[in-house]
């Protein structure tokens, strides 16, 4: 039993500590890439209200994409069927616009990419997750197979590696475990209803680029979400940044404790040493200690420098936290109500990329809350008892 008390923080602070650097390193892993999504509408009467939509998306994208490195337009539905001669799957279906794909890129496993040209006319291609194409085919993709989207014929022209995760398999931002691509037109023209539409953008660096996009978006339409998923990301990274900034603090002026101690024993060590030897002889001692005394201190001032460059940078991120006048305390207040007003709001949609930083990002914060659970455990575990 007292084996058990004193080895249940060390199993609390690992796990904690394992969940919380996966999920930094999956954070990580979250492309810099704007997003406006919305509720796809109606087709209309021969497709005329969805295609009004796509052309005015295609405005805003002709008038912004100057301002980024790449910009483009699509849509999805979640679950859809597929079929083809062999049997059929449940697929996350994505609509491609041009440039989809560099905004997104997909590894191609097999076969070819959907061609931009073949995104501007609508051809009936199709894109599969190479498991999709091993259920459906078999382990080789025959040259001539083609599958159907609502009773409509798609040839498939290439294998891709699944987008859901950085690993190829099923990400937690998937309802389905296949993903299937074929190019926007073509959706809208074979009658597939579509559940979003979503134009994105890849910034440049530097900040305030999320304003500009929402601002020239609004254009296309009010009703939808703006998702920054580098703002989201860095959101969920905020808790650590700112133990770490404590911790390492705390470790730096220990260390810088221990420095000063070893650095007066090196000058007292050289004040004895001239009692029994000429200062001639001791110049080459005196500037290593000088040297190294310098190199230490610059170490330890270039760690600090590099803790609080890491720990400030949400600043950057989170333009918005910042008041026009640090002193005005009516300044300080519109901020802050301007941050509650926002948190309040309600998110009524989103995409799968925000879906994937939503679950790391609640892993992380378990996985911090294990490791702390664990940390103010262990003085009392291993406390003796009277």
């Amino acid at each position: 039993m007292k084996y058990r008390r004193r080895i249940l923080p060390w199993v609390l602070m690992v796990l904690g500590a394992v969940m919380a650097l996966w999920a930094m390193v999956m954070l990580c892993q979250t492309p810099n890439v704007l997003q406006y999504t919305t509720l796809a509408p109606d087709a209309g009467e021969n497709n005329t209200t969805i295609n009004a939509s796509m052309e005015k998306a295609k405005e805003v994208m002709q008038a912004q994409r100057v301002n980024y490195d790449s910009m483009t337009f699509g849509g999805g539905i979640s679950r859809i069927k597929l079929s083809s001669d062999t049997g059929y799957a449940d697929v996350n279906l994505i609509a491609m616009d041009e440039g989809w794909l560099e905004v997104y890129p997909r590894f191609l496993k097999a076969g070819r990419r959907i061609s931009e040209l073949e995104l501007q006319r609508g051809t009936a291609v199709i894109m599969l997750d190479e498991d999709l194409v091993i259920r459906m085919f078999g382990s080789t993709l025959p040259e001539s197979a083609t599958v159907k989207l609502n009773d409509v014929e798609f040839s498939v022209v290439g294998t891709v590696r699944h987008g859901g995760s950085v690993f190829g398999g099923r990400g937690v931002g998937d309802v389905v475990p296949f993903d299937a691509y074929i190019p926007l037109k073509a959706a809208v023209a074979n009658g597939i209803s579509l559940e979003v539409l979503t134009l994105s953008a890849k910034p440049r660096s530097g900040s305030g680029w999320a304003n500009t996009f929402l601002t020239g978006v609004r254009q296309w339409t009010e009703d939808g979400q703006m998702i920054d998923l580098n703002k989201e990301a860095m959101r969920r990274t905020i808790l650590p940044r700112l133990l770490l900034l404590i911790v390492g603090m705390y470790a730096l002026y220990g260390v810088f404790l221990r420095l000063t101690d070893r650095v007066m024993g090196w000058f007292a060590g050289y004040r004895e040493a001239l009692k029994q030897r000429y200062f001639r002889e001791m110049i080459p001692r005196l500037v290593g200690i000088i040297a190294l005394t310098l190199l230490c201190y610059a170490a330890l001032v270039g760690a600090a420098w590099l803790l609080l460059t890491f720990s400030v940078q949400p600043v950057y991120i989170f333009t918005e936290w910042v008041p026009d006048n640090f002193v005005e305390w009516s300044s300080i207040t519109k901020v802050f109500w301007n941050l509650v007003s926002t948190a309040s709001g309600l998110m009524r949609i989103g995409t799968r990329e925000l879906r994937i930083v939503e679950f790391w990002g609640g892993l992380l914060r378990w996985g911090i809350i294990l490791a702390l659970l664990g940390a103010a455990l262990l003085p009392k575990a291993w406390k003796k008892k009277e």
